[in-house]
């Protein structure tokens, strides 16, 4: 099996699960009881989230909620930081765990900030749509469907010289550990991490929040995590989690480089082959997306998974889709937003895969061609 669709999950290191398993086995006690066992369960608890501040760069006067997963961490950020009668600001680019979430939540208080063809956000949009009645900012870091990297530095200080006290926040779940990151770096007042999406488990993730940030309660019942999100905290994926935040903030700068070399090959291998790519050398290396005009992304895709091979169609979270609203907002035509595909990379590929994906492609291709003539 060749898989190339890394945005939407990875496999787990094999050091993770064994992580995940023995705290499984041996911590299993609840963190809220008040016997030894429990206690240790907490004193793990925490000594987890402070070796995770550290790894994202954050200090330990600030903030760190562990949650479900990178959704309910969206969810969280935005519903916790929301006041009444205010308007929330959010790229035409988010995840549909920001973009969903607002507007089902929050109707009519909600704009959207223009992308740029290239994927990015219009900074000069955004300039323009700060109002006095917007009181959240959320920005994507990473697009989870053309890799477009988003200047969260810099749209940081456009907000906050408008008015300090607009709450932003960025979606970094393909970002961290894939382009350098550092939370106080950013400034952002909030950021969202997902363990399975750097090889650690399912149903874990993380909401960073900036010292004296006030959130109100997401979650209502136990108290735990200081009240913001109650619910027994799942001790075995936050210490599996621990694990590859600390790896892949070790292994970034490498494992960019040779993902680099990895998305290269591709584009190469592509030069002869009927196809746009929508993705260009400024995005992430981790993302691509590749419209091939003669098939629709949905055959194209059970093509190769018939060869064993797997991509993806964008985000795993919307894929049942027809359209795609990111690319219809950076102005893809119709005609090629049908026919595009999502080819995510990991460190875990290699060069041969990707001659492999390229060539049964091209083979793909040249098949529908003759089939439909």
């Amino acid at each position: 099996m060749i898989f190339f669709d890394n945005a939407s999950t990875t496999k787990i290191y094999d050091e993770a699960l064994k992580i995940y398993d023995q705290v499984s086995m041996n911590q299993f006690y609840n963190a809220s009881a008040l016997y030894h066992g429990g206690v240790e369960s907490r004193n793990l608890i925490e000594k987890c989230r402070k070796n995770i501040l550290n790894d994202i760069g954050a200090t330990v006067f600030d903030q760190l909620y562990f949650t479900s997963g990178a959704t309910e961490a969206d969810n969280m950020a935005i519903f916790g930081a929301m006041k009444k009668n205010g308007k929330i600001l959010i790229s035409a680019g988010e995840h549909p765990a920001i973009y969903n979430f607002v507007r089902d939540m929050f109707g009519e208080n909600f704009d959207t900030v223009n992308l740029q063809p290239n994927g990015q956000i219009d900074y000069e949009d955004l300039k323009k749509k700060l109002s006095p009645d917007v009181k959240v900012v959320s920005i994507i870091h990473v697009s989870n469907e053309t890799g477009a990297i988003n200047d969260i530095r810099r749209v940081v200080n456009i907000v906050k010289e408008y008015n300090k006290n607009i709450f932003v926040h960025s979606d970094g779940v393909q970002a961290f550990g894939k382009i350098p990151v550092n939370v106080t770096n950013l400034g952002v007042d909030a950021y969202t991490i997902s363990g399975h999406k750097i090889h650690g488990p399912k149903g874990i993730g993380l909401l960073y929040v900036k010292k004296n940030v006030n959130l109100k309660p997401y979650i209502i019942g136990g108290g735990q995590e200081f009240g913001k999100r109650s619910g027994t905290e799942n001790i075995p994926a936050i210490a599996s989690m621990e694990y590859v935040i600390h790896r892949a903030k070790i292994e970034q700068k490498a494992n960019f480089d040779y993902v680099s070399k990895l998305k290269q090959r591709f584009v190469e291998n592509m030069a002869d082959c009927d196809c746009v790519i929508l993705s260009n050398n400024q995005c992430s290396p981790y993302v691509i997306s590749v419209a091939y005009p003669l098939v629709k992304a949905e055959t194209l895709l059970h093509m190769l998974e018939e060869k064993n091979i797997y991509i993806g169609n964008g985000s795993a979270c919307s894929s049942k889709k027809t359209d795609n609203r990111i690319l219809q907002a950076m102005g893809v035509r119709d005609e090629l937003i049908k026919n595009a595909v999502r080819i995510s990379f990991s460190h875990t590929n290699t060069l041969e895969e990707v001659d492999i994906l390229s060539r049964e492609i091209k083979n793909c291709v040249a098949k529908y061609k003759k089939d439909v003539r």
